[in-house]
């Protein structure tokens, strides 16, 4: 599960700093659950990532490591090297990372209070690196 504070495309636009945090459910790869209290948002999100095959798919995983940041300001670019979690779901710009797969859409989410283990070794907890 990630607790989901932003969103890039045009979703931090309409919706700003998500409060409640949106709360998803990842299973095999791809966004099965959406959940929070504004029925508007859980709409949004789910006709984003209904549009094509593969725009519940996770295209990109990413952890921020600007330790240097305070606090998320609501500029998506800038945010996303928060230290936590950067997700995106739809394309994984394979001509940059060389997947064999594509979609038309692409939208990315912040959990900066995200827990991260790799291999059974913990990395990150509620956004704090421990190494």
């Amino acid at each position: 599960m990630i607790a989901a504070e932003e969103m890039g495309d045009w979703f931090t636009e309409k919706y700003g700093i998500l409060s409640p945090p949106l709360r998803l459910v990842i299973k095999g790869g791809r966004l099965v659950s959406v959940d929070t209290p504004d029925a508007k948002l859980a709409a949004d999100v789910r006709e984003y990532v209904g549009q094509h095959p593969n725009s519940n798919r996770v295209g990109e995983f990413a952890i921020g490591t600007n330790v240097g940041l305070s606090r998320i300001v609501g500029n998506f670019l800038q945010d996303e090297k928060f230290p936590g979690v950067h997700v995106a779901f739809g394309d994984p710009y394979g001509f940059e990372t060389g997947a064999d797969w594509n979609c038309p859409s692409h939208v990315d989410m912040l959990a900066s209070h995200a827990t991260v283990s790799v291999d059974g070794r913990a990395l990150m907890e509620n956004g704090h690196f421990l190494v």
